[in-house]
């Protein structure tokens, strides 16, 4: 489950980048381009925290077993 979640982290950091560089080349007013990726940044963090929240459930849980083992 961590592999995949780790998985989905990495592809929503990618797609971000991909938006965010996207906007460097392609928008020619600079505080236009600073709205547009500061508003692609906080959808980014929005998407991503409920992916990072859960890794870190995991990461306890995996503690709490090794430690019961």
């Amino acid at each position: 489950m961590m592999r995949e979640v780790l998985h989905t982290l990495g592809d929503i950091d990618f797609a971000a980048e991909v938006e965010l560089e996207n906007v460097e080349v392609s928008a020619r007013e600079p505080k236009l381009k600073v709205h547009i990726k500061s508003k692609i940044k906080a959808a980014h963090w929005e998407k991503r925290q409920p992916y990072v929240d859960l890794l870190e459930t995991l990461r306890r849980q995996q503690h709490r077993q090794s430690f019961a083992a």
